[in-house]
């Protein structure tokens, strides 16, 4: 898999070029994965005075940290601050919900203390019915979330309109902190902060074995080795290449989304398109999601139901209708790049940190929401793997939790979206 061909990879002004791993080195921590959750947490270590070396398969931001649609959202999809509550308990379930809400202003300091040119733009975040019958559901999960110090507001059908630029919604959930960005070029400067605070990186190091040395662990790539007293596997969605790691892929759903870029948009329908710069995900089974990049370009995703065969032809122009009928300024729509990527589920939507043997960690924070709950997890992780202070993380490592019937399990999320599709046309009547 390569970015090459995504509008991330063309439209990014961050480089990043880092050796592959060539000798015998120690760390007190490894990282497994230069996406945004390892770079977070290899960028708090090294801050924190720990040696830490990160070694990544291919590129920095390679997996889905490039390949995302880049919203940084301040919420949680399908769960509230309640289910976390009830899942997490009051105390853990508290910082989490902190964290939730603060994670796009993490975002947006980190590009601001360490100059990361990614296009951020952060004109806040759309959440906008596309039924009427689902406007009594916004407000009851804004008001929950309101509950615990989220300071989004609800908006009216006509200035939810007038915001997209769409006939098509009835009502919208607004929270100023969110927003958009390129995800690949914030990836590439994540990794640029983390070198710069003493973090060792190398590219083109995927790791070929492990075994466990003295109280730590032994890491093998093709022309070097690691010795670290403790590993995060930070690979999400991607294979992780050398056990202990796989049994806590099996405790989640991978899941391939579609991306999707126009070309260049006339000034005249960038002007009527979310006019004021900000990112929207609506309230569909079959989500519909966008946001306008810095460079004019509309940017949007999609699933594929049932199968994947064949996805990259049959499913843009799937997606160029319904982006039509969604936004009738852009005339007939034609996509200039489609791009791939693999994210994660967990059963509940929530995240998780397991430890599948002693000090080899393996964080899940995805859940469609990438760029800003991995984050602030990395941040948090990181401190927490410095100082051994445990109210740093809301998250308490936990054995594996394989999930019944894995191989047939994740083919659900394909298999359900006809029927997600179904609830989504009979919404909108």
């Amino acid at each position: 898999m390569t970015e090459a061909g995504t509008l991330w990879a063309q439209t990014a002004r961050e480089r990043a070029c880092y050796p592959p791993l060539s000798a015998d080195i120690t760390a007190d921590v490894a990282v497994i994965g230069g996406g945004i959750l390892g770079l977070a947490t290899a960028l708090a270590l090294a801050e924190a005075g720990q040696r830490v070396v990160v070694l990544e398969a291919a590129g920095m931001g390679q997996g889905a940290s490039g390949r995302n649609g880049g919203l940084v959202v301040p919420s949680l999809p399908r769960v509230g601050p309640d289910d976390v509550l009830r899942s997490m308990g009051e105390a853990r379930g508290a910082r989490f919900i902190r964290m939730v809400l603060g994670a796009p202003a993490e975002v947006a300091g980190l590009i601001g203390r360490f100059g990361i040119d990614c296009g951020f733009t952060q004109a806040g975040w759309l959440n906008p019915a596309h039924g009427p019958s689902l406007v009594p559901g916004l407000q009851r999960r804004l008001a929950a979330w309101q509950r615990h110090g989220s300071t989004a507001v609800l908006l009216g059908a006509a200035e939810t309109r007038a915001r997209i630029g769409s006939p098509a919604f009835h009502g919208a959930i607004f929270d100023p902190t969110g927003g958009h960005l390129n995800p690949l070029a914030y990836t590439r400067g994540l990794a640029r902060a983390a070198g710069a605070a003493g973090a060792a990186l190398y590219e083109q190091s995927p790791v070929r074995g492990a075994a466990r040395h003295g109280d730590g662990w032994l890491l093998a790539t093709a022309h070097g080795q690691v010795r670290a007293a403790r590993v995060v596997q930070a690979t999400n969605a991607q294979p992780p290449g050398a056990d202990p790691g796989a049994a806590a892929g099996r405790g989640t759903v991978p899941l391939v989304v579609y991306e999707l870029a126009t070309g260049v948009l006339p000034d005249a329908v960038r002007a009527a398109i979310l006019p004021g710069g900000e990112a929207m995900s609506d309230t569909r089974n079959n989500l519909f999601a966008c946001c306008i990049d810095d460079t004019g370009r509309l940017v949007t995703g999609g699933m594929a139901p049932v199968t994947q065969i064949g996805a990259g032809r049959w499913l843009p122009p799937l997606l160029a209708r319904r982006l039509a009928r969604l936004f009738p300024q852009l005339g007939p729509v034609r996509f200039a790049q489609v791009w791939s990527g693999r994210a994660s589920l967990t059963p509940d939507f929530l995240p998780r940190l397991f430890e599948p043997a002693p000090g080899w960690l393996v964080p899940f924070t995805c859940n469609g929401r990438g760029v800003a709950l991995s984050t602030a997890t990395g941040l948090r992780l990181g401190r927490w793997l410095a100082d051994g202070d445990a109210q740093a993380l809301p998250l308490v490592p936990v054995p594996p939790a394989p999930i019944r019937m894995h191989a047939l399990a994740r083919l659900v999320p394909q298999w359900l979206l006809p029927l997600g599709m179904v609830a989504d046309w009979r919404a909108e009547r």
